[in-house]
């Protein structure tokens, strides 16, 4: 791995904190090692965990530079779209119900000429991989695409979806299995606030969580976040799902613990338990004590525990 000769003392590149940071299982990627990163297009020998936990403590990263990463990050390698043809009228029908769905507080989505580019692009998809076609949640991650404007869509998209349609084909057998991981996470590592939600009858933890995979985590994700988590999946797959939802459950545990209605905490982990987080990453970024909250709940480890 390259060492990093920047000695900068910038909030975005302090990895300074409470916690020891020679007894930490990561290795801080700087400025200029991501200005390489880009200006190379490969990833060299930097271990992709480390990376991961870059992404959330280097604020310096634009919305470019998450658009250039994301490209450094795809795997796919290039492939000629299908012939044009009719999608079937059961996928056309779902499409077009769901791109007036998608993102409705953004005005960007009201104006037609960007809804002709996110439905084309789960039209093409539907066409490129028929056994999965077209399942709710995919137009979430789409409409990110199109909002973003990232270069070759269909390309970054048919490689997402292709890595994710476990959860989408016949059955969401990846779904099930990412809910069961979930519950068996969230019992064994946060046993006082799964006892909880069982109290309450919150027994089915896809009510709650299946959109989170559905559309991998975009859904409610503050929009200067969404393409931090795309290059997150990118570089981790969906497993890290799995990984930043018990996080964000450790950090909102208080919270959740005071909800006595099953209606109330649906909501709150619906729609701001993702929020909160990315609220409170802000917060101890700007505090310089950002890798002791992420060594708190999780996303950090001593080197000892591996």
């Amino acid at each position: 791995m390259l060492v990093s000769k920047n000695s900068d003392t910038e909030n975005e590149n302090n990895t300074n904190s409470q916690t020891p940071r020679h007894n930490l299982s990561f290795n801080a990627i700087q400025k200029e090692d991501w200005a390489q990163i880009m200006e190379e297009k490969s990833i060299n020998d930097y271990r992709q965990k480390d990376l991961t936990l870059a992404l959330f403590y280097s604020a310096f990263l634009n919305t470019q530079d998450h658009i250039n990463l994301m490209h450094v990050f795809s795997q796919l390698k290039d492939f000629e779209m299908p012939n044009p043809q009719e999608p079937s009228a059961y996928y056309a029908e779902l499409i077009d119900r769901d791109v007036g769905r998608t993102y409705q507080q953004i005005p960007y989505f009201k104006v037609k000429q960007n809804q002709d580019k996110l439905r084309q692009l789960l039209l093409n998809y539907a066409d490129y991989d028929p056994d999965v076609g077209y399942a709710q949640g995919m137009n979430f991650i789409a409409g990110t695409l199109v909002y973003f404007q990232v270069p070759q869509p269909q390309k970054i998209f048919n490689e997402l979806i292709q890595n994710h349609r476990n959860n989408y084909i016949s059955g969401t057998p990846g779904l099930f299995e990412n809910l069961a991981k979930l519950k068996f996470k969230l019992k064994t590592s946060i046993p006082k606030l799964y006892k909880h939600l069982q109290e309450i009858g919150l027994n089915d933890l896809g009510i709650c969580f299946s959109p989170y995979y559905l559309t991998m985590m975009l859904q409610n994700t503050p929009f200067q976040y969404q393409m931090l988590i795309l290059n997150i999946y990118q570089l981790m797959g969906q497993k890290y799902i799995t990984k930043l939802l018990i996080a964000m459950l450790k950090l909102s545990k208080n919270t959740i613990m005071k909800l006595k209605d099953v209606e109330k905490v649906n909501k709150y982990i619906r729609t701001e338990l993702v929020v909160n987080f990315f609220q409170e990453i802000e917060i101890c970024r700007k505090e310089q004590r950002l890798i002791q909250l992420l060594f708190n709940i999780g996303l950090i480890k001593r080197v000892n525990q591996y």
